[in-house]
């Protein structure tokens, strides 16, 4: 058997399905210079493949000869074929006739076709490459809220590389090729800034390339990376618990499945970590977390903080703590004062409830959105109540962040002293009744307590409890003296109100000759105006004949004196009172506002004009008609007595009539009395029942 023969029977007697030895990447020495008389570079055929890819769908590749042709062109049938051959290998050994094979490894493979024409044996070579595509290695970070940077690194695996194309995600055409990679291209960056979020995950293929041009052979598996925008977390809400001494933050917004870590601070402080953080996981809308260890009368501000991929802040918002002050004003009545967590507090809303039950709920609010103090006047002094604050930032429900203070204990039962009251009058109704009115009633009145005190304010007792805001005191004499009046009240709950001031009547009286003097009208309340007395002349009814309008407390009343006097059945009085106008500024729970007068009276003061007699030194009754009798003449006389005597003392008339005179007989009055000298004595009662006499002679003339 021939040499070739031989060789052409081991040709065909080997079958190689698999290759997955060693490669060369050279062009093997055997193409050239194969020995044996066999001739090198003869025949051709082609491969279906230049390049083969193992890659994420295929771990194999299937290379197969196409073509093959013998040494003069025609077709070549019978050839044989070595897959892997590299220098040093007997190509009459390991040869086939199958024309195809599966690669399993990556490398570059070169295939010897070995033909036979006409007994002139001959080879030619071929060569192809199975690459194993690599998915690159990278860092991804992002800046801002919405630049991401990826940094291609310097390693083996991305030196393979010769294109790299990034599919950004925000749109079907929104990609970067970067072409003409070298081992020397890396460490580099690249940068892309999202005008609109990404609708699909972002991903890397790294390109294969090969030829002069650089042309794509394989692609790697895409390689998906996490784009976090940067989007600023938000705290939408914050609330105080355990009074204070704990808030609860919740978190939205931010990037799913990242670490913020919550920051704290006095509200004129500095921030400092308060050790914890939040991480929103995804599906989760928001996530909350506690603080506590705080103190309770502080005021706070949180914010959540991370860092992007350029080590720059990601801050949130800033919200701060409401610390209401509660002040028991009465047991009806609480005020809450708080001061304003942010300048962007669009309202404020008032939570309140029964405590501890939580029984009839309900809400209010302060007159004017934005102010921080509000006032309840609804509470039962026989409950407790839970108020709580809450402030609204945001005009739409995207920009909405809601702040709710800590709960406040109201205990009505603490009530302090209830306010006094400052508007009362004192009134004289009669010489022997004084009426005590009380006004502004605030609707805690269950009972009154009054006060008196004689003379003056002081040395006040208490002299009555009634449910009714008026004292009728009827065991007074005010023509004698002044009183004067406090008062006190009590609630359902029987807390008591601070005592009034001093209430007193206007007292008249007349400290020198025809002159008024009286103690002034006050009312304490503060929105007072000066007050007007009206000086009233008052006829022997009780009409008033004349008024006279002053703002001082004292008046001379010389001619209203006279003027009364010259009045009939004025019987030497004259009458005069005090009428007292005070205008107080009202509010009204609507806010309606008005100036109300109160108006009181003081006692009635009497002038009372002393008797007056004119009695003649001797008269004539000879019945000429001029001075027949002996008469008394007088005025404000109220009771009269006349007496006359003779030389021995006896007593010859008597007259309680003073118009009626002795006509000059004896004691009989009947014989005519001898002429001289005769003993008189007048005396009797004035009005103010002051007794008057006098006593003297009178000469009868006959």
């Amino acid at each position: 058997m021939s040499r070739i023969k031989f060789i052409l029977f081991w040709l065909g007697a080997f079958c190689m399905t698999n290759l997955s030895f060693g490669q060369q990447a050279t062009r093997p020495k055997q193409c050239d210079n194969p020995g044996g008389g066999i001739q090198p570079n003869g025949g051709a055929f082609s491969l279906n493949i230049e390049y083969g890819c193992l890659d994420f769908t295929n771990n194999s590749a299937a290379v197969r000869i196409i073509n093959p042709q013998a040494k003069n062109g025609s077709p070549l049938v019978g050839a044989n074929y070595i897959f892997n051959l590299r220098d040093g290998r007997d190509i009459t050994t390991n040869v086939s006739t199958k024309s195809d094979t599966i690669v399993t490894t990556p490398g570059i493979y070169w295939v010897m076709q070995l033909g036979n024409t006409g007994g002139e044996i001959y080879v030619t070579c071929k060569a192809f490459e199975i690459i194993k595509t690599e998915q690159p290695d990278v860092s991804v970070s992002s800046c801002g809220t919405n630049t991401i940077s990826i940094n291609f690194l310097n390693t083996a695996k991305n030196k393979g590389h010769g294109a790299y194309r990034i599919l950004w995600g925000d749109g079907p055409t929104s990609q970067d090729i970067i072409p003409n990679i070298t081992a020397a291209s890396f460490p580099f960056p690249k940068s892309h800034t999202y005008t609109t979020p990404p609708t699909s995950k972002p991903q890397i293929v790294g390109i294969y390339t090969r030829g002069p041009s650089n042309d794509e052979v394989c692609p790697s598996s895409p390689y998906p990376f996490e784009f976090e925008t940067n989007n600023k977390p938000k705290i939408s809400e914050l609330e105080g618990l355990t009074g204070g001494t704990s808030n609860k933050i919740t978190m939205v917004e931010g990037t799913d499945g990242k670490d913020y870590t919550l920051e704290q601070k006095p509200k004129t402080g500095t921030w400092t970590d308060t050790g914890k953080k939040i991480t929103r996981n995804t599906g989760e809308t928001f996530k909350t977390e506690t603080v506590t260890g705080l103190n309770a009368t502080n005021e706070y501000c949180f914010r959540l903080k991370t860092f992007d991929g350029c080590s720059n802040p990601i801050l949130s918002n800033e919200v701060c703590t409401i610390i209401p002050k509660a002040t028991v004003i009465s047991s009806k009545e609480v005020k809450l004062d708080w001061t304003s967590p942010d300048p962007a507090v669009i309202r404020y809303s008032i939570g309140y409830s029964e405590s501890p039950t939580g029984a009839n709920p309900n809400n209010a609010a302060p007159v004017t959105p934005t102010a921080t103090t509000y006032t309840f006047d609804a509470l039962n002094c026989k409950k407790q109540y839970d108020f709580q604050v809450s402030a609204f930032l945001g005009s739409t429900p995207a920009d909405r962040v809601v702040i709710k203070s800590p709960t406040i204990l109201v205990n009505p039962a603490t009530t302090p002293l209830l306010n006094a009251k400052t508007i009362a009058t004192v009134s004289v109704q009669n010489e022997s009744l004084i009426k005590f009115n009380i006004f502004e009633p605030n609707g805690l009145e269950k009972n009154y307590i009054f006060y008196r005190s004689e003379g003056g304010p002081s040395n006040f007792v208490k002299v009555k409890e009634s449910s009714q805001n008026f004292y009728e005191d009827k065991n007074v004499d005010p023509n004698r003296q002044q009183y004067c009046y406090k008062v006190e009240y009590q609630d359902d709950c029987d807390n008591v109100s601070q005592q009034s001031p001093a209430f007193c009547s206007v007292y008249l009286t007349s400290t020198k000759p025809n002159t008024l003097d009286w103690t002034q009208f006050v009312i304490p309340s503060p929105n007072t105006f000066p007050v007007e007395y009206n000086v009233q002349s008052i006829d022997e009814t009780g009409f008033p004949t004349g008024v006279t309008t002053v703002t001082t407390n004292t008046l001379g009343v010389r001619e209203q004196i006279r003027t009364l006097l010259a009045a009939p059945n004025s019987q030497g009085k004259a009458y005069f009172r005090i009428e007292a106008v005070q205008k107080v500024k009202i509010t009204e729970s609507n806010g309606t506002t008005y100036n109300f007068p109160f108006t009181v009276y003081s006692n009635i003061y009497t002038f009372i004009t002393p008797a007056e007699l004119y009695i003649p030194t001797a008269f004539s009754p000879n019945e000429d008609g001029i001075n027949d009798t002996f008469v008394a003449q007088g005025q404000y006389i109220v009771q009269f007595n006349l007496e006359v005597y003779d030389r021995w003392g006896n007593v010859i008339f008597e007259s309680t009539n003073l118009g009626t005179g002795w006509n000059g007989t004896a004691s009989d009055g009947v014989t005519p009395a001898p002429a001289g000298n005769y003993g008189f004595k007048v005396y009797g009662l004035d009005p103010a029942g002051q007794k008057f006499e006098k006593v003297g002679s009178v000469t009868l003339i006959r």
